[in-house]
């Protein structure tokens, strides 16, 4: 049982490793509040079968894409152990650097293809969050969870 646990582990963190560096290549950098939340937004945008929003929200995209977090309080606060623990590997690894609360791709970080790549809207949304603070990004996200 012990070793599907560690399995299931190994998974998460492999999936939000893949989102963090794909996140870091499209913007270049993000802040660590802001990566935690799209990184998880995108891992679930990904496997839900009907999207609220797509390319063609264009207004207030942040907002939109935090109320997705509406209702899903207790899986996003397990997740954030995952993501976390993919930041750690991943800086660990020279993959990514963190500087002043800022995420950026390391020397050693690899473009590739990946099947955990965010829609068009949630680009919007990341691209729109840099104009607001980390502070206020986060009292937006508890407003929402």
């Amino acid at each position: 049982m012990g070793d599907l646990k560690f399995q299931a582990e190994t998974l998460q963190l492999s999936i939000y490793s893949e989102i963090i560096l794909n996140l870091l290549d499209k913007h270049k950098e993000i802040s660590l509040p802001k990566s935690l939340v799209f990184a998880y937004l995108v891992r679930k945008d990904k496997f839900e079968s009907q999207r609220v929003y797509n390319g063609r929200h264009t207004s207030d995209t942040v907002y939109k894409s935090l109320s997705l977090l509406s209702g899903d309080y207790e899986e996003f606060c397990k997740s954030v152990e995952f993501i976390l623990k993919s930041i750690h590997l991943l800086k660990e690894n020279n993959l990514i650097i963190l500087e002043e609360n800022i995420l950026k791709a390391g020397i050693d970080a690899k473009n590739s293809k990946s099947i955990y790549g965010e829609s068009v809207f949630l680009t919007r949304a990341i691209e729109a969050s840099k104009n607001m603070s980390d502070k206020q990004f986060l009292k937006e996200v508890l407003s929402s969870v």
